[in-house]
Formats: C-alpha cells, structure tokens, sequence
C-alpha cells in the first residue's frame, strides 16, 4: 500500500495544503497537530488509556486483542463511515497517526477495503514534528532576517502580508496579535501546534528561495517585531534569537491613525462589526471583554489611569451599542496607547536601537531594496 517514505514527500504534501487524516486520540490530537490536519480516532480517550494499561501488563498480543474487540460492532461500523466519507471529500488525503504503526495502518487496510487508496505518513506525527522542528531551525540559519518594527498599532503585520516580500507570520501561527487586547476568536493552539505551523511557514521559505536560487545574502526574509511570548504561547528559541539580533526597521505612523486602525481590527475581526451597524448582543460581549483586558493591565497602567480608562471605556461602550459607530472607541483607545503602550515601546526602542538602520512611513519602507 502507498507510502509517504521520504522527507521530501511528506514535505511535499504539507506545502500543497493537502488533507490529513489523523487517527490519535483526541487528546493526542489537542496537545499538537498539523495544519491542514482533520482528527476521527481510531481509539477514543478512554480505549487508548485502557489498551495502554493493558499493554503494559499483559503485553503486546492482549493489547491488540483489545483493541479489535472495542472497536467492532457499530462502533467499527460509524468510525470506518465517517473514515471514508471524510477520504470521499479528500482523495488526496494522507493518513497518520503518532509513528505510523498499526494505527494508521489498521485504518488504511480499512479504508482499501471499502475502495480508497490513500498513502500513509511513514513515521507518523512524531517523524513529522521532527521534520518541521528542523525546517523552522535550518531557515532561522540561513535566512537573511529583517524585523519591522514599530509603534502599536502601525499596521506592520497588514504591510507584510500584502508583500511581496517573504515573512514569517508569528501572529497569524500563535493565531494572537501579541497584546492584551490581541485575542482572536476561537482561542490560541497548543505550543505544538504553534511550532508545527511556524515550522510549514519556515519549510515553504526555504522552498521558495531554493526556486528561486538566491544567495544566502539574498534571503531577505521579514518578521514583525515581538516579545518572547505572544498571548499565552511562548516563541521558539532560535525564533527569538533570531529576533534578538536581526537588523530592524521601523515603520511610522500617527497616534491618532494608529487608534483608528486598531479599533476597526478590533471590532471587525474579533466580533464581526461593521461601522454603523448596531448589534446589541456583540456589543454587550465586546464591552466585557474590554473591561477584562483593562483590568489585566491595572497594576502597570496605575489605579487612577485605570479607573479613567475604564470610565471611558464606559461611554465609549454604551454610545457605540446605540450607534454602531466605531468612532465611539477612538479617544480611549489613543489614550491608551498615548499612557500604556506607546512607553513600553519607546523602553523597546531604546534596547534595540543599535541594530535599527531606518525608519519612516509605508511609502519609505515600500521603496527598500528587496521590498
């Protein structure tokens, strides 16, 4: 039966976004995953714990024989159909599991009996994260890195994903835009995950310049500035000392567009807003979660410019759920930036301005060599 057998295979299939169909256990499944991945176990939660036990006791044979008689029946009947409908909508799909042993094997035997061929990943989920974990490491080496920084709110992680140039996206991987109000819907993966998707992200920046057949001097590659932690996950290492020493450029922009600019991501990607739209049910979500994230910067912000900011948040809230305008939250959230965020980068700055070899608005950055 087919086989992805070698790095460049498994590679491959990764870059091309193609389906996976991983049959850990959800439990495996949450702790990491691949992108492009789709988890239908072939041993739930309580099955793989009991056959573990099993096989630790009674060895190998018993722990199979297990294995076959809680997985027959209907349960066999419901998880080979939900098996094959989901190869149905895939045919290009790869099935997998931790080491790609009897798992995925079992159900790829399945799957031929019901008429798919699909190939299985040689080594599973552990050769892969290895692959991916030496991907991210071989690129932090040879690539000719370059942080754009800047003020919150700057627009740096929009200006670099409308290119051309070659990035690595830590925001869109962590699925956080690295501040206390930058949550996204939906929540943050597991440190796995994370690393798996900085990990493909790097793989197709070493494929890119390999076609591309420039000198390592070439390689430019940009990242947006970050701190070693973005939400509640924490960078890679070479990752971060790649940030540590990387030239940096600083993209420049008004106070007051930058405020504008961070209340309409705010209120359009995390809730869904339109400017003068009102929704009063979203509005009363939005107003807590402002409340929230204001209360978990009191202690830097200090009592009294707490309370003012939540004071206008206040209004700000109330005036936005009768209108639906997004001005509403404009004089708040420049405060914020002009008290909280803007010091804490200026301190930034100051640590990182050796390595800092321009700055300027969109259009200077737009006319930098490589660009």
């Amino acid at each position: 039966m087919k086989r992805l057998t070698s790095d460049e295979e498994i590679l491959e299939h990764l870059h091309s976004d193609l389906p996976i169909l991983d049959v850990r256990a959800p439990i495996e499944f949450e702790a990491g995953a691949l992108p492009s991945s789709t988890n239908l176990p072939l041993l739930d939660n309580e099955q793989r714990a009991l056959i573990g036990t099993v096989y630790k006791q009674q060895g190998s044979d018993h722990a199979i024989a297990l294995g076959y008689k809680l997985i027959s029946g209907d349960v066999h009947a419901a998880r080979a159909k939900a098996w094959s409908e989901f190869v149905a909508e895939n045919p290009k799909a790869a099935v997998m599991c931790f080491r790609g042993g009897q798992r995925s094997q079992l159900v790829q035997k399945e799957l031929r009996r019901l008429g798919f061929e699909i190939p299985l990943i040689e080594g599973g989920f552990k050769r892969v994260r290895g692959l991916l974990s030496s991907q991210l490491l071989e690129a932090c080496r040879s690539q000719n890195w370059m942080i754009l920084s800047g003020f919150t709110g700057s627009g740096k992680t929009e200006l670099l994903r409308r290119g051309p140039c070659a990035m690595l996206d830590l925001e869109k991987a962590a699925r956080h835009r690295g501040s206390v109000f930058g949550t996204w819907p939906g929540g943050q993966p597991s440190p796995v995950t994370f690393e798996n998707a900085l990990g493909l992200d790097a793989s197709r920046l070493l494929l890119r310049h390999q076609k591309q057949q420039q000198s390592e001097t070439k390689r430019q590659t940009w990242i947006e500035d970050e701190s070693r932690s973005i939400g509640r996950l924490v960078l890679p290492a070479a990752v971060f000392e790649t940030l540590s020493t990387a030239k940096v450029w600083i993209l420049e922009r008004p106070r007051d567009q930058r405020a504008r600019r961070l209340v309409d991501e705010y209120l359009r990607e995390n809730y869904g807003f339109q400017d003068g739209r009102i929704d009063e049910g979203a509005s009363d979500l939005c107003r807590l979660d402002i409340g929230r994230a204001i209360l978990k910067i009191e202690k830097r912000l200090g009592g009294a410019e707490a309370k003012t900011l939540m004071a206008m948040t206040d209004v700000a809230t109330r005036e936005f759920a009768q209108t639906g305008l997004f001005s509403s939250h404009w004089s708040w959230v420049e405060r914020l930036l002009e008290k909280y965020y803007d010091p804490l980068y200026e301190n930034h700055l100051d640590r990182i301005s050796d390595r800092v070899i321009g700055r300027g608005p969109e259009e200077a950055f737009r006319s930098l060599e490589n660009v």
